[in-house]
């Protein structure tokens, strides 16, 4: 192993028309997201965001650089 690096990153959303265009551009965030089989539970993290403020979400990445001996 050359390189072993860890990142942990924060996304704040302010309207749920957001939340709707990350989750149909990073596909593997929640797989096979459509807008009509979650719209109850977009429904309700809409009235969360008015009523509490952004809604953060936290992610975990790492970067592995490895060569064969």
């Amino acid at each position: 192993m050359v390189d072993l690096r860890r990142a942990t990153l924060r996304a704040e959303f302010f309207d749920v028309g957001a939340v709707v265009w990350f989750l149909r551009k990073v596909i593997w965030t929640v797989p096979g997201f459509t807008v009509e089989r979650y719209r109850d539970r977009l429904r309700e993290l809409h009235r969360r965001i008015v009523d509490e403020g952004p809604f953060v979400a936290h992610a975990e990445r790492f970067l592995i650089e490895a060569t064969r001996p």
